[in-house]
């Protein structure tokens, strides 16, 4: 039940013994391979070009060792230098590693690093952490759990794509969820949206088929295509509102298109009967049960279960169900909803005759 908060004890112990174990090794020399690269522990560096830092370089899987620690700072010829970041396919396809320590001057995880590490379960990553390029942890099938480091503010496409993750707390300050970010990930249950999230991206979170329900903040300007495509057990949708404003959020074509399970979409408004504020395209709910002209408008809270556990002081998060209140809803209908959305996404009805 605790998984969040057992996860995170977790981490803080790989880091800890990491720091230990750090400390007894920094006063060796590195193993020199050229002016340039070098190796220390089993895992291969580089100097970046201003030979001030290094970076993690590509490691080859028959080499690399089952338990990876990246190391804070490297002596190089008597001189110390931090390691800074980890290079783009650093660990691309070593099926040897289950467990990796990064410590807290790592700031950049460069792209598909750590793609197709098929047996990575334990991940320690600081919070110092300010991007996760493209494809970083895409099909990490083991990667059950993942720590969102504090300071990202954005989610690169197919970061997470086809991994194991089963659920995801986004950090507050995350403004932009990249395409197919977690598409694909099938045992992903439950994700909890950060206030501060802009935009999510194509696709990002399609065939996500454990995803029950999607709680979003007024702040998301855009929910692009396909966004929640093929989520096959998504029953609730909610755009909650946390602030009086007047911009707009557009959902797009095939946003939760064969979404079969669908049920309620509710749009929590401070403005009773107000539908300026979520916008949907007419095709957003392509081939499900539900129909656009069931989309619920109301100035009455709509229950938002991550305030809840907030509110109780509660830092992990758990799945639960989801009751949405729509005692105060104003039904749409569909001529009205199809006109704003051809109005404000651009649809424009076909004017072109048939050939007979």
């Amino acid at each position: 039940m605790k998984r969040i908060f057992l996860l995170s004890i977790l981490m803080l112990m790989l880091l800890v013994s990491n720091s230990f174990a750090q400390e007894d090794a920094e006063a060796q020399e590195a193993e020199v391979v050229d002016s340039m690269h070098f190796k220390y522990f089993g895992i291969r560096y580089a100097f970046e070009e201003n030979k001030k830092s290094l970076y993690v370089d590509i490691n080859y899987n028959e080499e690399t060792p089952t338990q990876v620690n990246i190391m804070r700072q490297i002596k190089i010829n008597g001189k110390f230098y931090p390691v800074k970041r980890i290079g783009a396919k650093a660990f691309y396809g070593c099926r040897n590693i289950t467990c990796v320590t990064i410590p807290d001057n790592v700031e950049i995880i460069d792209s598909s690093a750590f793609r197709w590490c098929v047996n990575l379960s334990n991940l320690g990553i600081s919070s110092n952490v300010k991007r996760i390029g493209p494809d970083c942890f895409r099909n990490c099938t083991n990667l059950r759990n993942f720590h969102f480091p504090s300071k990202l503010t954005v989610i690169n496409p197919g970061a997470f794509r086809a991994s194991g993750l089963m659920e995801a707390v986004l950090p507050e300050g995350l403004q932009e969820i990249g395409a197919y970010a977690f598409e694909g990930c099938k045992a992903l249950a439950a994700v909890r949206f950060p206030k501060s999230l802009r935009i999510v991206g194509k696709e990002a979170f399609a065939n996500c088929w454990a995803l029950k329900t999607v709680s979003l903040y007024d702040n998301v300007r855009r929910v692009e295509e396909g966004a929640f495509m093929s989520c096959r057990s998504l029953v609730t949708v909610i755009f909650t509102k946390v602030q009086e404003s007047y911009v707009k959020t557009i959902v797009s074509r095939n946003a939760f298109a064969e979404c079969r399970s669908l049920t309620t979409v509710a749009c929590n408004t401070s403005r009773t009967g107000n539908v300026k504020d979520v916008l949907f395209h007419e095709e957003s709910f392509a081939d499900c049960k539900f129909n656009i002209d069931n989309v619920l408008y109301g100035g009455k809270p709509v229950s938002d279960p991550s305030v809840a556990k907030r509110k109780k002081g509660e830092a992990e998060f758990e799945e639960e169900e989801v009751s949405v209140n729509v005692d105060n809803a104003t039904r749409l209908r569909t001529s009205e909803t199809v006109a704003r959305a051809r109005k404000d996404i651009g649809v424009r009805k076909n004017t072109k005759k048939k050939k007979k």
